[in-house]
């Protein structure tokens, strides 16, 4: 960018790039299908509404049911609240940035930097629980700036709202509690406030939010918590290699050059003395260093750390007002993050390069989703099928959305995955079945209650392996969501 723009000039730049960033989203969200996995799996969620679930706390499942409600079953109404919750995220990056840094150009530009993440493209437009608890802890970091700039204790009321929130998200929010605890102790501008009630009633209006969460577990033997405070406990299966793996990881989803730049702020932040920057690092630090011990534990999965990025991105504008790391660093930040979203853009959109002899489901970046169906349907009617048997959660959730089949699926494995959903009785298993897997490694779960299992031929090419089922004998089992 010239260097005779203005301040003003420049924040308008920004302004405009982050709307065109944000509308990219939009239009991706229309337009491609919904991928093999989770985000099918919490749209089947949204069918079943509970105070909790297997593996997260509710408040994606609440989004989604709320966008169908909107537009329907379809791509853009499961993703809809995600993509919405974009705007007031980046608001409250901007306001932040603008509080702490000083001045509405640093924060427009820590907005920036934060719509230029792929991992924030990611978990936007797709169905995740990253969508709110992002939105949550960008709410949060943003209140506890307001009650230090307006000396106002009552944002910390506000701030407990978004902290309960955003455990009613993803659990990971505990570590933003963490770190402004650290800051609240290590500063005296923090330990000023621990002296007053605002932080401790913050404290307890997000444990009441979060509370209703906590019952549930209570009533559903800790399923929820115990699966994922049950992965602090050691493996065994830590690797050398993951910690490598999970920097090079973060360096292409947070963008490289933005991400280095974000490490530097926070490094200088930590070093400071200032009680604003302290509070980014704060923030920063104790999620960072739980990731570099974990590796030790087991692998570390990819998005645990989105829970800071409006934080890195708080950071690494700091660090590019303060000149911290080489001009090329600062100047290549913008471009590398744009070069990275377009590439991935391209590929989702218009699939210019086959992923098909390593995925051929196209997990990740799927195009073609709805055409995959047609062997299904093929072989319902094939067999005249009474029901479809599924062993894995992402094929259930898939064929519920992309088949819409006359005839039950039936989960008859991990049953635990769908607490909420009615059982199967002896007259759903009873008759002609097919069974719908990727893979042989599941079919003792059937041939032990089934008299007759053999592969379905004649069909259209699919990735699926395809079974005919019948003969059922023994007790009941499985879940029908």
């Amino acid at each position: 960018m010239a260097p005779s723009l203005s301040s003003e000039d420049r924040t308008r730049f920004y302004v405009v790039a982050i709307g065109l960033l944000i509308g990219i989203r939009f239009i991706a969200a229309a337009f491609l299908p919904l991928f093999f996995g989770d985000e099918l799996y919490y749209w089947m969620w949204s069918k079943h509404l509970a105070w909790g679930y297997y593996d997260h706390p509710p408040a994606i499942a609440a989004l989604i049911r709320a966008g169908t409600a909107l537009f329907g079953d379809t791509e853009f109404g499961v993703r809809f609240f995600g993509l919405a919750l974009t705007v007031p995220t980046t608001m409250c990056v901007w306001r932040t940035g603008t509080l702490l840094l000083g001045g509405s150009e640093h924060g427009a530009r820590a907005a920036l930097y934060f719509n230029l993440m792929l991992m924030v493209h990611a978990v936007s437009f797709l169905a995740a629980p990253d969508a709110p608890m992002l939105a949550c802890s960008a709410a949060f970091i943003w209140s506890i700036a307001e009650a230090e700039a307006r000396a106002d204790g009552r944002w910390w009321l506000a701030a407990g709202l978004f902290a309960g929130l955003g455990l009613l998200s993803k659990y990971i929010v505990l570590f933003l509690g963490l770190g402004v605890f650290l800051w609240l102790v290590l500063t005296g501008n923090g330990r000023r406030w621990l002296a007053t009630p605002w932080p401790w009633l913050g404290g307890a209006i997000a444990a009441l939010v979060f509370s209703p969460h906590v019952i549930w577990n209570a009533s559903n033997d800790w399923v929820s918590l115990g699966f994922q405070f049950g992965r602090l406990g050691f493996s065994g299966r830590g690797r050398w290699y993951y910690l490598p793996q999970f920097v090079g990881e973060q360096l292409v989803i947070a963008s490289p050059f933005i991400l280095i730049l974000a490490m530097i702020g926070l490094w200088r932040a930590a070093l400071s003395g200032d009680s604003n920057r302290i509070l980014i690092a704060a923030l920063c630090w104790p999620i960072i260093l739980f990731c570099f011990g974990y590796v030790f534990v087991d692998r570390i999965h990819r998005n645990w750390i989105d829970v800071i990025y409006p934080a890195l991105a708080l950071a690494a504008a700091d660090a590019w007002r303060r000149q911290y790391g080489t001009a090329f660093i600062r100047r290549a930040a913008v471009p590398t993050a744009v070069a990275l979203l377009v590439i991935i853009y391209g590929q989702a959109l218009f699939r210019p390069f086959s992923l098909a002899p390593y995925d051929q489901l196209n997990h990740h970046l799927a195009s073609t989703m709805r055409q995959v169906a047609v062997p299904i349907a093929r072989a319902v009617e094939m067999t005249q099928a009474r029901g479809i048997l599924t062993t894995d959660f992402p094929i259930t959730s898939w064929l519920h959305f992309y088949l819409r089949p006359q005839v039950p699926i039936i989960m008859v494995a991990d049953e635990f995955r769908f607490l909420t959903a009615p059982p199967a009785t002896a007259q759903h298993l009873d008759g002609t079945l097919i069974y719908v897997a990727l893979k042989t490694d599941m079919l003792p779960v059937l041939t032990g209650r089934f008299s007759r299992v053999e592969r379905l031929e004649g069909l259209p090419p699919t990735p699926f392996l395809v079974y005919r089922v019948s003969g059922f004998k023994g007790e009941p089992y499985g879940r029908i969501p």
